[in-house]
């Protein structure tokens, strides 16, 4: 009768305190490893830490994510934007929220992000558009946020030459993506149409619109690409010219309507 007492004590009382003890160890090591991740990413002390650290908890115990990556996403966010208290906690929970669907590392995320902000000049109150607008273009074209955010960033100068705005950039790289055209190809081409523009005296959105017009007329295939490399140079003319016949690059649609794509990474998520 002992044994069977001993034995029902053991399975219904040491060893569920026993798995108890360790998942609460488990926890509490998963807890500070966040707080931690914080105080490594922005050598914050005292109340400002607290507060921090309190801003990942909240982060962490509201959407599904693990304390790790709250503490990640609040750190980074924290040292680029210089955000704190509710703000810093909405745009950090948008961009694990972002990181999630884009199967990317938040940190890199928030890092690449923001450089694409401070290559187009924008402000800390436009991060939450261009993550829906990145968010909405990888979507659309299949495009990598990896890769698209790297192609803003580094095409950003001749972008905005054109009259480009970060969100019109990002649904013409998603685009140029999607043709299957290669970006350094097709971006020498743009430059090369912006200078032919300017010696005509006109803008590039009127030189672009004149070819997307001749594309869609009665023209022969031989005059249109005679077009295209008259105005994107020998190289980039024929891609540019095969990207527009196929109707996966529009050259008309530049202005992209923002309003539109409010919410996507909510939505989604």
């Amino acid at each position: 009768k002992m044994q069977d007492v001993g034995g029902k004590l053991t399975k219904y009382v040491s060893a569920p305190m026993t798995a108890f003890a360790a998942a609460t160890v488990a926890a509490f090591n998963e807890v500070d490893a966040g707080m931690d991740i914080v105080v490594k990413k922005t050598g914050a002390t005292g109340e400002a830490l607290k507060g921090l650290q309190d801003s990942a908890r909240n982060i962490a115990t509201t959407i599904p994510t693990s304390f790790e990556t709250a503490g990640s996403a609040v750190g980074e966010v924290n040292t680029k934007f210089g955000l704190v208290g509710q703000d810093l906690e909405a745009l950090s929970s948008k961009f694990i929220k972002f990181a999630d669907l884009n199967d990317t590392d938040v940190s890199s995320a928030v890092d690449k992000t923001q450089k694409v902000m401070q290559a187009f000049g924008m402000e800390t109150e436009d991060a939450g558009k261009l993550l829906d607008v990145l968010n909405a273009t990888g979507q659309a074209t299949g495009i990598s946020i990896d890769t698209l955010a790297s192609s803003m960033t580094k095409n950003a100068s001749s972008l905005q030459q054109m009259g480009m705005s970060a969100y019109d950039a990002a649904q013409f790289l998603g685009q140029v993506e999607m043709s299957g055209a290669n970006t350094e190809t097709v971006m020498k081409g743009m430059q090369t149409a912006l200078v032919k523009a300017a010696e005509d005296g006109k803008t590039l959105p009127q030189v672009l619109g004149e070819f997307s017009d001749l594309m869609a007329s009665g023209a022969t295939e031989q005059e249109k690409l005679n077009a295209a490399i008259d105005l994107f140079g020998k190289k980039a003319g024929p891609a540019i010219y095969e990207a527009c016949k196929s109707g996966s690059l529009d050259l008309k649609a530049f202005s992209t309507d923002v309003e539109q794509y409010l919410g996507n990474v909510e939505t989604t998520f």
